[in-house]
């Protein structure tokens, strides 16, 4: 009881923690997630894959509900839940296949009770031999059970079946069976057995937290075959899937970027700040020149927050337009994802939220800061390699 009750709390408290957004980002959800499951899995017992199903549905509803905007938490409980089910098949599977493979009655029968020569010629017939000191020595057996004819040493099915009818059930071996059943019954209701699967569970669930750590190093490495050199790349915001990826392709592509300050939040900035501090030469431009820019982009660049089941991608305010302008100018516009922000969901879903809430302090904070009269925007002009992206109006972080 103390055990269950101290896994509740960890539940509990890593639900406050997604409902306080004390977690920010789809992969820190994921693994937080991830690490709570696998506690359930180690900790808890539960006696059939069903069972453990049931437990999963509960606590990944209950961290849904906790953080509905934030679709990998979902995302994960689906995939544990596919790894107990196929382990659960699997197991079914190996439990049936030898019943498959063993004879079925009617051959054993066929097989035992065959004539005399094909049981003699099987090894399955002796001969009786007359008494003697050594055969008494030998088999121990009273003399009087040996006679000139030939004796099975195996009872066929058939035989026994019958001379258990004949006889009728026996109260004593009956009694001693009801009491062994019962006396397994109560050891199982005390002590519930548990699910022999759980341990290949636990090993894909440490897979795949291990595939979460490495999942931005599998997309980053790919930015040379994707980025060729003097390109002009446009991006949006602040992504850190998108940084590395730019990074990565820094070390053997020169080229240049262009990002979007990201309004209201204008995450823009420190992303800007970041690829010049990486020596990629970058220019920030507001929103509304979006458009303008992008005749000159050879290719769009951003993340997203989750690609749903029909290819849509929840991205934040802003990334409509820039889609728009990419499909008007025919530019190539590509999402950079992992592998846990891939949900099933479709945009029409009921249980699909776009939209969360925050203090007014946040984005308003924010916007006042960089638009309040009497302090002019920072204009933004293409850094050197090596050199760092400046503000020409104040020497203000930008």
């Amino acid at each position: 009881m103390s055990e269950k009750k101290e896994i509740d709390d960890i539940v509990e408290e890593c639900c406050t923690v997604f409902r306080r957004r004390q977690i920010e980002g789809s992969l820190p959800c994921a693994k937080k997630t991830l690490d709570v499951l696998r506690l359930i899995v180690t900790n808890k017992k539960h006696s059939t894959a069903a069972a453990l199903i049931d437990e999963m549905r509960n606590v990944g509803y209950k961290m849904q509900t906790a953080r509905p905007v934030e679709l990998a938490i979902g995302n994960m409980v689906r995939r544990v839940l596919h790894i107990i089910r196929e382990e659960a098949k699997q197991e079914e599977f190996d439990d049936v296949k030898p019943t498959l493979a063993q004879p079925s009655l009617q051959e054993t029968i066929r097989n035992q009770s065959g004539g005399l020569l094909s049981q003699a010629l099987k090894g399955r017939l002796q001969m009786a031999r007359g008494p003697s000191l050594s055969n008494l020595l030998d088999a121990g057996i009273d003399p009087a059970s040996f006679n000139p004819s030939l004796v099975p040493i195996q009872e066929s099915p058939a035989d026994r079946l019958d001379a258990t009818t004949e006889r009728g059930p026996d109260p004593e071996v009956d009694s001693q069976a009801g009491g062994l059943s019962r006396s397994a019954a109560r050891q199982n209701k005390k002590t519930p057995q548990n699910w022999k699967g759980k341990h290949e569970v636990i090993e894909s669930i440490n897979e795949l937290i291990d595939e979460l750590d490495h999942i931005q190093g599998s997309i980053t490495t790919q930015g040379v075959e994707h980025i060729h050199a003097n390109e002009v790349i446009l991006t949006m915001g602040m992504s850190d899937t998108t940084l590395l990826f730019l990074k990565e392709a820094a070390k053997k592509r020169e080229f240049q970027v262009v990002v979007a300050e990201g309004a209201p939040r204008f995450d823009g900035h420190l992303m800007a700040r970041r690829l010049a501090d990486a020596g990629i030469q970058t220019t920030l431009i507001a929103d509304s020149a979006v458009y303008a820019m992008m005749a000159r982009a050879n290719k769009v660049l951003v993340g997203a927050h989750a690609v749903l089941a029909n290819g849509g991608v929840v991205a934040p305010v802003g990334m409509h337009m820039v889609a728009l302008s990419a499909r008007r100018h025919s530019i190539p516009f590509v999402v950079l994802v992992g592998l846990h922000k891939l949900s099933p969901l479709f945009p029409t879903d009921p249980d699909l939220l776009y939209n969360g809430t925050a203090h007014e302090s946040e984005p308003m904070g924010r916007y006042l800061y960089s638009r309040s009269s009497g302090s002019r925007r920072g204009v933004f002009v293409p850094g050197r390699l090596g050199t760092k992206a400046r503000c020409s109006a104040q020497d203000r972080p930008c």
